[in-house]
C-alpha cells in the first residue's frame, strides 16, 4: 500500500506542472551573483553557511547545471537552506519529497516543508498543498490552501490566478458551511503565521 501511495504521489506531482522555486522575494539585490557564481566558490560559501549559496548549489545539483546531477546532495543542501528559513528551498524540498526525487517519497516531510514555505508567504507552496489535499479528497482543506494561495500580496501572480480558478471549481462540490469553514481556517492560519 505504501508503494502504491508513493507511486501515486510521484505521478501526481511530476505532471502537476509544479515548477521548482527560485529565490524571488525577500532577497538582497546582490544575491543574484550566486546564480552565476562558479561551482567551487558557490560550494565554499555554502559550506561556510551562506543560505543563498546553499540554495543555488542545491538547485544546480538537482538540475545538473554546471555540475554532475546529484539529487541526494541537492536534498542535503536544500535542507540546510530550508532550516535557515529560505522559503524557495523549503518549497523545492517539499516537492522533492512528494516526487521521491533523491529520497523516498514521504508525504509527512513534504507537507512539513511545504507548510513552512507557505508560512513565509510562498503561494506556490500553498497551491501545492491544495493540489495534494484535492487529490486526497480533502476538499475543505484544499479550498483553504487555494484561498491562501489566491490572496493579494502573495508571491506569484500566475499562481494566484490559477488558485482563484480552482476555488470556483471546488466551490461547486462544497456546501456553504464547508466554504465558510475553509475560509475561517484560512483566515486563522494566515493570522497565526
Amino acid at each position: 500500500m505504501k508503494l502504491l501511495k508513493a507511486a501515486l504521489f510521484t505521478a501526481i506531482f511530476s505532471c502537476a506542472g509544479i515548477a521548482n522555486a527560485d529565490l524571488v522575494a525577500n532577497v538582497p539585490l546582490d544575491t543574484s551573483r550566486f546564480e552565476i557564481m562558479n561551482v567551487s566558490e558557490l560550494s565554499a560559501r555554502a559550506n561556510q553557511g551562506n543560505d543563498h549559496a546553499q540554495f543555488y548549489l542545491a538547485k544546480r545539483l538537482q538540475k545538473g547545471q554546471g555540475i554532475t546531477q546529484d539529487t541526494q546532495k541537492a536534498i542535503q543542501w536544500y535542507t540546510r537552506a530550508a532550516e535557515q528559513g529560505v522559503a524557495p528551498a523549503q518549497l523545492n524540498l517539499g516537492i522533492m519529497y512528494l516526487r521521491g526525487e533523491g529520497v523516498q517519497p514521504n508525504l509527512q516531510q513534504a507537507r512539513k516543508w511545504l507548510e513552512k514555505a507557505a508560512m513565509r508567504g510562498d503561494n506556490r507552496a500553498s497551491y501545492t498543498l491544495a493540489l495534494l489535499d484535492e487529490k486526497q479528497k480533502n476538499l475543505v482543506d484544499a479550498y483553504k490552501w487555494y484561498d491562501l494561495a489566491a490572496r493579494d500580496g502573495m508571491l506569484d501572480d500566475n499562481v494566484r490566478s490559477k488558485a482563484r480558478g480552482k476555488i470556483g471549481q471546488l466551490a461547486l462540490n462544497l456546501s456553504n458551511s464547508d466554504i465558510v469553514s475553509a475560509r475561517t481556517q484560512a483566515d486563522r492560519w494566515f493570522q497565526n503565521k
